[in-house]
């Protein structure tokens, strides 16, 4: 019983270059806030379904008001900019003006220049802050919340696990022999061809598994967590 129950949980069985692997979901995904605040959009339905949509939003309303009163300030600089434009080319036209008032004047244009770059990467940084707020997901299978409606988080929290299930994977730690000439050979699952094809072959021999090597298989099937047997021929 005990040597049967051990076969259970390795990841491969090695019995006369078969395999036994597990389908499982091509890509696993951990979602992390990318910013802080208060969790105000959270739909627990979301649970177990193939999302592709916002699926958390944190609290960024004093960012987007700080947003509004950037922008309004924007304009008028911009507004100032054009009188101060139009003044400043009439005023050099005018005689018996000396160099120096002329340069003070410019001056005064030059800085209200610099004023408005320095104000566009203050609401581009705003922007991009507001936009680190939202957590978007696209065609990802959502496993689970990690958190819930109404928590405060930081930046780097757990937010949800999520899988890409577009398509299927199977590992095995095949033999040395297997390993041979591996890529030149047809896949068997429960004995038909076909049926999977070689994404990855580790060159190196796996720390954990000693002597065997780690090749991933892409599978088209949904069966997650079933059971196949693999063969190299």
């Amino acid at each position: 019983m005990k040597k049967y129950l051990l076969i259970l949980i390795t990841p491969f069985i090695l019995l006369a270059q078969s395999y036994i692997a597990k389908i499982e979901p091509y890509e696993e995904f951990i979602i992390y806030s990318q910013s802080s605040g208060e969790i105000t959009k959270l739909d627990k339905t979301d649970e177990t379904k193939l999302v592709d949509k916002r699926v958390v939003q944190l609290d960024d309303t004093l960012e987007t008001d700080q947003l509004l009163i950037y922008k309004k300030q924007l304009d008028m600089y911009f507004e100032k900019l054009s009188i101060l434009q139009n003044s400043y080319n009439k005023y050099i036209k005018i005689r018996g003006k000396s160099q120096f008032d002329k340069d003070e004047k410019l001056y005064e244009l030059i800085e209200l220049k610099i004023s408005i770059q320095n104000l566009k990467s203050t609401i581009k940084e705003l922007q991009y802050t507001i936009s680190k707020k939202a957590v978007y997901v696209k065609n990802l299978y959502l496993k689970e919340y990690l958190v819930d409606l109404g928590d405060y988080v930081s930046k780097g929290t757990k937010l949800a696990s999520a899988y890409d299930i577009s398509k299927s994977k199977l590992v095995v730690y095949v033999s040395q022999d297997d390993y041979k000439g591996i890529k030149n050979k047809k896949v068997f699952i429960n004995e038909q061809a076909d049926k999977a094809y070689i994404e990855k072959v580790d060159i190196t021999a796996d720390s954990t598994y000693v002597s065997a090597y780690k090749v991933t298989l892409i599978i088209d099937s949904k069966e997650f967590a079933k059971a196949v047997k693999v063969e190299f021929r």
